[in-house]
């Protein structure tokens, strides 16, 4: 069964790097939102922006608000049964390296 969620991360907040076991359509209803994707892309997405984020732990990633307004999403989860929302990870090794990832 899909769970709705309205998702506030105020200037400076971030989620924290993590991955979803089932695919979560979001949709940014104000502010900024940049995330870091499993493979170093960043995507930003802007209010009345949309974007999927797809199951698995080979789908990790971080959202944070660099800007000056909150963030405001809502987010339909796609969790299987059983499931939590969002599965937190470690940051990975090249996240903290200062060249990032290679070849990105």
């Amino acid at each position: 069964m899909p769970v709705v969620r309205t998702i506030t991360l105020p200037p400076g907040a971030g989620t924290g790097w993590h991955y979803h076991p089932g695919r979560v359509d979001v949709v940014v209803l104000s502010g900024t939102l940049t995330r870091t994707l499993h493979d170093g892309r960043v995507e930003v997405s802007r209010a009345g922006d949309s974007l999927v984020e797809e199951a698995g732990p080979v789908h990790i990633h971080v959202g944070r608000n660099l800007g000056a307004e909150p963030v405001v999403l809502i987010a339909n989860y796609a969790a299987p049964a059983g499931h939590p929302l969002a599965v937190p990870v470690a940051e990975p090794a090249w996240n903290r390296s200062p060249t990032g990832p290679a070849g990105v």
